[in-house]
């Protein structure tokens, strides 16, 4: 249906901003100028039955017809005295009641059963929480969403999901220099790694929200950010599951000595023995044996949770000084390092954890003992670590992290090429493919929260 030749009517005109009022909630005032352009639109009219999201609408629309944007955006003057008078006939008949909240004046709806339209209520859905500006922005396809570092999370993940909130503009990766050009028109900047401090921030000035692609925000500005008016959103709880698994994949491959067993089988020496079986290393049962834990936040539980399982001794040392588990044994550093068999480190890095694991920590842990790092590569001093190993003051070490990630060609840790001694793997405690996904759908849950009005894991 054309409404056209029908907004003229003032019972037509006021039913389509009454039930679009009703769709919304509380309709600031400028956004009510948006509504009759396009309603009027056949196009947009056409395409509001099959869609739900206005973003994706209104790029439908674009489709069909190129001058969309520019048809509406003209509409939104020539109808703005029409659209004072509905709203002023609706105030005087107290269908609608205006109100100023924070010095802003909205239009909300009374209750009553006269009007009852689907696609002014359905728009208002569609637009609810979003103000007058925003919505312009997703009109004209200003909304850009800028990915700065997409292959972080590997190329087995859709991001495609992204486009529903906007123009989104994906890169695999960004150079250090390119950086400031490719977000200086962004609504939103995605990143992993990038950091985004004043240098990098001071020309984007369209951006209200950076989401970072892990729980770890140090790559960020926090505070330039917050004078910026730039809310920086992260990731959390999305890895407990995996980290803890890759924990007792690093701990169980050295305990078990599975590299130098395969590698016997592998090499042919167990085809031509005369034995069934052959223990060429020792190795010993995880039963009864004291795990200690290094830092008991979601992960460090879910650790001593899965330790107990294997008969483990779970004691724990707090690096805040805050954490108190009832459930576990607390500990003091020296007696978790003097009487654990297995460490394990989940710690975040800050002042209290940097290099807490150097000379003087290896020395005073059991040469029996086994250490495994999957929370921040400094956390371990890796100098001290080699030399722990090659002076035998520990079993072995297990690390997913590392002092400098990619790790250097002159790493001293790769002097050590003994894998039931030193297993390495290049910071994947986070990444399976369900973990991976799960990043992705989080980002767009904190997208969502933003564009609605709110606030989703805010770090700053």
């Amino acid at each position: 249906m054309d409404l056209i030749d029908k907004i003229n009517d003032e019972k037509t005109g006021g039913a389509l901003l009454y039930c679009f009022t009703k769709g919304y909630g509380s309709v600031p005032m400028n956004v009510y100028n948006i509504v009759l352009p396009l309603l009027t639109n056949e196009i947009f009219q056409e395409e509001l039955k099959k869609e739900t999201d206005f973003q994706k609408c209104v790029n439908a629309c674009i489709q069909k017809d190129n001058d969309f944007v520019k048809k509406v955006t003209e509409k939104i003057s020539e109808y703005e005295e029409m659209t004072s008078r509905f709203l002023a006939i609706l105030l005087l008949n107290h269908e609608l009641e205006f109100k100023i909240e924070n010095g802003i004046m909205s239009g909300n709806c009374r209750v009553i059963e006269k009007y009852d339209l689907k696609m002014p209520y359905i728009l208002g859905k569609m637009l609810q929480g979003k103000e007058y500006e925003e919505i312009i922005m997703m009109l004209k396809g200003d909304f850009k969403i800028v990915f700065l570092d997409r292959e972080t999370l590997g190329s087995d993940i859709d991001c495609s999901c992204l486009n529903q909130y906007g123009n989104a503009i994906i890169y695999e990766q960004t150079e250090v220099d390119e950086v400031s050009k490719r977000i200086e028109d962004a609504s939103i900047v995605i990143t992993n790694k990038h950091i985004l401090g004043p240098e990098q921030l001071k020309n984007a000035t369209k951006l209200k929200l950076i989401c970072v692609t892990a729980t770890g925000v140090n790559n960020i500005d926090l505070e330039y950010c917050k004078l910026a008016n730039i809310a920086v959103c992260n990731v959390k709880g999305y890895s407990t599951n995996a980290v803890a698994q890759h924990t007792f994949a690093l701990l169980l491959d050295l305990y078990n000595k599975n590299h130098y067993y395969h590698n016997y089988i592998a090499s042919g020496n167990y085809a031509s023995s005369s034995m069934f079986t052959h223990l060429g290393h020792s190795f010993h049962e995880l039963d009864n044996k004291v795990w200690g834990i290094v830092g008991m936040g979601d992960i460090g539980r879910k650790v001593a949770n899965l330790a107990e399982a294997f008969g483990c001794q779970v004691q724990y040392y707090s690096t805040s000084g805050r954490n108190n588990q009832a459930q576990f044994k607390r500990v003091d550093f020296d007696t978790l390092l003097k009487t654990s068999d297995i460490i394990t480190i989940h710690a975040p890095l800050n002042k209290q954890t940097e290099y807490l694991f150097d000379e003087e920590a290896f020395a005073k842990m059991k040469n029996s003992a086994y250490l495994i790092n999957v929370g921040r590569g400094k956390i371990v001093k890796e100098t001290a670590l080699v030399d722990a190993l090659k002076n035998h003051l520990i079993a072995g070490a297990g690390l997913d992290v590392f002092e400098n990630e990619p790790i250097k060609a002159d790493s001293k840790l790769l002097e050590i090429q003994d894998p039931t001694r030193l297993l390495m793997t290049p910071h994947i405690a986070w990444a399976p493919v369900e973990t991976r996904n799960r990043v992705i759908e989080e980002v767009c849950l904190n997208i969502e929260s933003f564009k609605k009005g709110s606030f989703r894991n805010r770090c700053n």
